[in-house]
């Protein structure tokens, strides 16, 4: 259920060329996992943390660049639907 007023998608608009181009929420502000605590489980679980929050990085990272000219200097705002 969406919630009026809470942003679904951020536009983003390059310094450089001014192409704007939109991007999902989680994109704009992904939510990384925090490491469990040490004596909670084995080592294998912080790798399974770090690879996602790895994953998440790489998957935002694709939206961090203009799609016209590959400049990573941008303006963000929330998108109005």
């Amino acid at each position: 259920m969406h919630i009026p007023g809470l942003a679904r998608e951020y536009e983003r608009t390059c310094t450089d060329c001014g192409h704007a181009w939109r991007v999902p929420k989680w994109a704009a502000h992904p939510h990384m996992q925090g490491l469990p605590a040490r004596s909670l489980g084995p080592v294998a679980d912080e790798q399974s943390v770090v690879e996602a929050n790895a994953e998440l990085a790489e998957n935002a990272a694709a939206f961090g660049r203009c799609p016209e000219c590959g400049s990573a200097r941008y303006k963000q705002r929330p998108a109005r639907s």
